[in-house]
C-alpha cells in the first residue's frame, strides 16, 4: 500500500500552501450562509442558498474548527486526499493495482486543476468526495465479494453526495448500473435504501423549516426560469463560449489520454465508466452557467481513464508520454508560481487577489459600520459578507438568481428604498449591469450618498 499511500502525502502536500489563498466568491458565500445558519437564521428564508444541507453543514463543521478561509480550504486538501486514495481502490478493483496505484499519483497532482479551480472547496468538489468513494465502495463490493454492508455504505455516501449539491448523482448512478448488471433484487433494495436515507433526511429538514422556500432555493426557481432570459440556450452557450478558454485547458489534457484508456476495462468496467461519465455530463448541464468549476465533477471518472491508458501503453516510452501529456501542464503551472513575485503569485492563483482586495474593502467596512448594521453588496461578491462578519437584508447573494427569480429585482428595489435598508452599499457591480432601465441607480441615488472608495470600489452609505 506505500505507494498509494505516498500519492495521498503528495496530493495533500501539493494543496496545502491554497489553504493559505484567498477564499473564491463561492466559498465567502457560503462560508456566510453556513455562519448565519449557525447563528439561528432560518435556512432557505431569512437567509438564502440554492444548494442543499449537506455542503452547509460541512461548512458548519469547518468553521467550527476556526472561523477562517484556512479552515475552509482544509477541507479542500481533505477532500484532494480522499478522492485520490478512493480512485486508487477503483482502479485495483477494476483492473488491477498498479492502475490503482497510476490514478491516484495522476489525481494526487491533476486533481488540483488551476483551470478548473480544482483548489477551492466547491460545491463540485464536496460532491465528488462521497462520489467517488460510492463508486469505490460498489465496485468493491461488486468485484472482490464483499459483506452486502459495503454495498449500503456506498448507497449511503452515494446519497449523501446530493446533499453537498444536487448535481451530485454519479454514485447513484454508478450503484444502479452495477445492480442492474447483477439483476439481483436484495442488493438493488440495500443499495437504493442507503442512497435514499441523506435525501430524505435532507427533504424532512426542509418540510420542517419551510417547504416552499427550500423546494423554490433547490429546484423550484431553476426550473420556472428555464427558457426565460436567464436560462435559455443563448444565455447557456454564451455562458460555455465566456469559460471556454479555462474548460479547454483544464480538460483536454487528460481527456486526451483518457480516449486511449477505455479499451483496457471488460465489459462491466465500461459500464460503471460511462454511467459515471454520463452522470457527471449531465450534473454539468443541470448548473447551466458552465462556471469551470463544473467541470471538477469530470476529473476522477477520467484521471481513471487516463491511468488505464498510461498502464496500458506496450512501451515505456508510451508510458511517460501520456503520462507527460496529463501531469506536465498542473506541475508546470505549479513549479511557474515559485519564483514569482508575491503580487503576481496571488494575480496567477485563482481568486487570492480578488480575495485580498475583498480584506481591504472589508476593513473599510467593518471600521465604517457597528457588527450589528446591515449591508449589501452589488450583486456577486458574496466572500464580502463574510470578510466584514455583516449581514444582508437581501437574499439573494449572487447575479444568477437576480437575472433567474422574477420577483427579486423588484425585491432588491424595496430592499434599498426601505426605512430598513443596509446602512452602506459596496458598488462591485455598476447598478445598470443589474438594472437597465436605471431603477436602481435611481433609487441608491435617492437614498444613499458616497461615502469612500476603497480599490475603486464606491461604497454608500444610507442617508440619515
Amino acid at each position: 500500500m506505500w505507494p498509494i499511500w505516498a500519492a495521498v502525502v503528495v496530493a495533500v502536500v501539493l494543496r496545502l500552501p491554497f489553504a493559505f489563498t484567498g477564499l473564491s466568491t463561492d466559498e465567502g458565500g457560503y462560508a456566510y450562509v453556513a455562519r448565519m445558519w449557525a447563528r439561528g437564521a432560518v435556512l432557505y428564508d431569512t437567509v438564502w442558498l440554492d444548494r442543499p444541507q449537506g455542503l452547509l453543514l460541512t461548512y458548519r463543521a469547518l468553521l467550527a474548527l476556526g472561523d477562517s478561509g484556512t479552515a475552509i480550504r482544509i477541507g479542500m486538501v481533505v477532500s484532494g486526499a480522499i478522492i485520490t486514495l478512493a480512485l486508487a481502490t477503483i482502479g485495483a478493483a477494476l483492473l488491477n493495482r498498479t492502475v490503482g496505484v497510476a490514478a491516484a499519483w495522476v489525481y494526487a497532482v491533476v486533481g488540483i486543476a488551476p483551470h478548473l479551480e480544482g483548489m477551492t472547496l466547491n460545491g463540485e468538489l464536496l460532491a465528488s468526495v462521497p462520489s467517488t468513494v460510492a463508486v469505490a465502495l460498489v465496485v468493491e463490493w461488486w468485484r472482490r465479494d464483499r459483506p452486502l454492508w459495503v454495498l449500503a455504505a456506498g448507497g449511503l455516501s452515494a446519497g449523501l453526495a446530493l446533499t453537498m449539491k444536487q448535481s451530485g448523482i454519479d454514485g447513484v448512478v454508478v450503484g444502479v448500473v452495477v445492480v442492474i448488471l447483477l439483476r439481483r433484487l436484495v442488493p438493488a433494495v440495500v443499495f437504493l435504501v442507503g442512497a435514499s436515507l441523506a435525501p430524505v433526511a435532507s427533504v424532512v429538514h426542509g418540510a420542517v423549516t419551510g417547504w416552499a422556500g427550500y423546494w423554490n432555493a433547490l429546484v423550484g426557481y431553476q426550473l420556472s426560469s428555464m427558457g426565460g432570459s436567464g436560462s435559455n440556450t443563448s444565455t447557456r452557450w454564451a455562458d460555455l463560449r465566456w469559460h471556454a478558454g479555462d474548460i479547454v485547458l483544464g480538460l483536454v489534457p487528460v481527456l486526451l489520454v483518457a480516449a486511449f484508456g477505455w479499451r483496457m476495462f471488460d465489459r462491466g468496467g465500461r459500464w460503471v465508466l460511462g454511467g459515471w461519465l454520463a452522470a457527471g455530463f449531465v450534473g454539468i448541464n443541470l448548473g447551466g452557467s458552465y462556471w469551470p468549476h463544473y467541470f471538477v465533477q469530470l476529473l476522477p471518472a477520467l484521471v481513471l481513464l487516463a491511468a488505464a491508458a498510461v498502464v496500458g501503453a506496450a512501451v515505456a516510452w508510451r508510458r511517460w508520454a501520456l503520462a507527460s501529456v496529463v501531469v506536465l501542464p498542473t506541475l508546470v503551472w505549479l513549479a511557474v508560481l515559485v519564483p514569482m513575485s508575491p503580487d503576481r503569485r496571488s494575480a496567477t492563483i485563482p481568486y487570492d487577489a480578488l480575495a485580498a482586495r475583498d480584506d481591504r474593502i472589508a476593513a473599510v467596512i467593518k471600521a465604517s459600520s457597528a457588527p450589528g448594521d446591515r449591508i449589501y453588496v452589488l450583486e456577486s461578491e458574496a466572500y464580502l459578507y463574510f470578510a466584514a462578519d455583516r449581514e444582508s437584508p437581501y437574499p439573494y447573494l449572487w447575479g444568477k438568481p437576480i437575472d433567474k427569480i422574477p420577483d427579486a429585482l423588484p425585491l432588491l428595489r424595496a430592499t434599498l428604498a426601505s426605512p430598513q435598508r443596509p446602512v452602506l452599499v459596496v458598488l462591485d457591480t455598476p447598478p445598470e449591469a443589474v438594472d437597465p432601465t436605471g431603477g436602481i441607480a435611481a433609487d441608491l441615488a435617492a437614498y444613499y450618498h458616497p461615502e469612500a472608495v476603497v480599490e475603486g470600489v464606491p461604497i454608500l452609505r444610507a442617508n440619515s
